[in-house]
């Protein structure tokens, strides 16, 4: 059952998705009609940016299956969702002509997130990687201004109030120590070569996109 919260902020997600993909499909427009491998992504965003996208077969891997399958409501076999096991993709070498990781790498521990990185370039003859800017002034995993620039120790006490913790199914201080935001240089140094976009909000980083792969445009 979906959460008050999820259903509060479900309308502006679908909405920035969309936006994103747009500026995706600019940037790469070889997707369209392409083999997507889709790290830790769901068959959700899947349905919401299909027409805007437009692969030709979507992969999905995930290390949870609820969110893999969240939101979807009709079957499309052109779109698959899998589980692995978040270390090794189980794909050859540049067998995907994009590799999309999406709102991710955040929750990645900070130890792994250069393998999530190699594995990312190895599978993908292009790829995206997205992940949320620490410099936008409200944590959109919780829905509170500042709280992820205050010392780690006090913003898993001030979560306890956010509009995440109170009205989701979810535990918020367990979410925010899994939830890490990357400050340009650590997504610059994990993945060299790359070319970062900023999505901008009232002139603010909101999110950060890297963009590269020898097939990227």
């Amino acid at each position: 059952m979906a959460s008050t919260w999820n259903r509060l902020i479900g309308p502006a997600q679908r909405r920035f998705r969309r936006q994103r993909a747009k500026k995706i499909r600019a940037f790469l427009p070889g997707i369209q009609g392409a083999r997507v491998i889709d790290i830790g992504g769901s068959l959700a965003f899947w349905h919401e940016v299909d027409e805007i996208l437009k692969p030709a077969r979507v992969l999905c891997y995930n290390i949870s299956d609820n969110r893999m399958k969240m939101g979807r409501e009709e079957d499309d076999p052109r779109i698959v969702a899998r589980l692995y096991d978040g270390k090794r993709i189980p794909e050859e070498d540049q067998s995907a002509d994009v590799v999309i990781c999406n709102s991710v790498i955040e929750h990645v521990p900070q130890d792994q997130r250069a393998n999530l990185a190699r594995e990312v370039m190895r599978v993908g003859k292009a790829w995206v990687v997205q992940t949320p800017s620490p410099a936008f002034p409200l944590e959109l995993h919780f829905g509170l201004p500042f709280i992820h620039w205050l010392p780690r120790s006090i913003g898993r006490q001030v979560v306890r109030v956010s509009p995440f913790h109170l009205l989701s199914n979810a535990d918020g201080p367990t979410y925010f120590d899994e939830t890490r935001l990357l400050a340009r240089r650590e997504l610059v140094d994990l993945f060299p070569g790359g070319r970062l976009i900023e999505e901008r909000v009232l002139g603010i980083p909101k999110s950060q996109l890297m963009f590269g792969g020898e097939a990227y445009v």
